[in-house]
């Protein structure tokens, strides 16, 4: 499924905590199990209320929610949160004799709505909307450490208030290791990637890894023995 999606939009959902809210053990377990083909990590609910609760503490960037469930409703839940967050992504799953019930998100600004039984083949097209719609609102970020956030939208770390810039190289480095976290990366394709067409000094490699430490925090990239490197969570 994810063949079609492009690169870019996988690499942010990569990065992406999803809170999954369905009262239905066996379609939750399906639909979580699709997620982690393309997130990194899938919160669970099983009513508003619990999703509430999940958001407030865990900040997810995705809210996918069924309709009719115990306790708080998807519409209730819907409304609390775009009462706090307009721009969200929230997808909606519901069975068919719940149509009727789709009036009431008509003004929730949804990404989308899903009938179930799911169809796991639309379901990449609407990951891959939820990708693009938390790129043009400039949401999506990854964690470096306790203080450094790296933000994917502004191409820079923030630390704070501060905003670090980076050089193209920086960039393109730093989200290479990040596309790999807790993976070694080695020389090789740090030279295909970052230098591309040009030729790659290890001088030059230890410079943008020093220039990088120098800018952030002494342990933001780890080298490993004499083959490559890595970011770790």
């Amino acid at each position: 499924m994810m063949l079609f999606m492009k690169d870019k939009m996988k690499e942010i959902l990569k990065q992406c905590k999803v809170l999954l809210v369905e009262d239905d053990l066996k379609i939750r377990s399906q639909i979580e199990e699709a997620l982690y083909m393309y997130v990194d990590v899938v919160y669970l609910a099983s009513n508003g209320q619990e999703a509430l609760t999940i958001f407030y503490e865990r900040n997810p960037h995705i809210i996918i929610t069924d309709i009719k469930m115990p306790i708080m409703d998807g519409l209730s839940l819907t409304n609390v949160i775009r009462n706090q967050n307009t721009t969200i992504p929230i997808v909606v799953v519901s069975a068919y004799s719940e149509q009727n019930l789709l009036m009431g998100f008509m003004d929730k600004k949804l990404i989308s709505y899903m009938n179930k039984p799911i169809n796991f083949d639309d379901f990449s097209k609407v990951l891959e909307n939820c990708a693009y719609s938390l790129e043009e609102n400039g949401t999506i970020e990854s964690s470096l450490n306790a203080e450094h956030i790296y933000s994917y939208s502004k191409k820079s770390i923030l630390k704070g208030n501060t905003l670090i810039a980076l050089t193209p190289k920086e960039i393109t480095f730093l989200e290479l290791l990040l596309k790999n976290r807790d993976k070694l990366v080695t020389k090789e394709i740090i030279e295909d990637v970052v230098w591309r067409d040009e030729q790659m000094s290890m001088a030059a490699l230890n410079n943008l890894v020093a220039k990088l430490r120098k800018k952030t925090y002494s342990s933001i990239v780890i080298n490993i023995s004499t083959l490559g490197f890595m970011i770790v969570k």
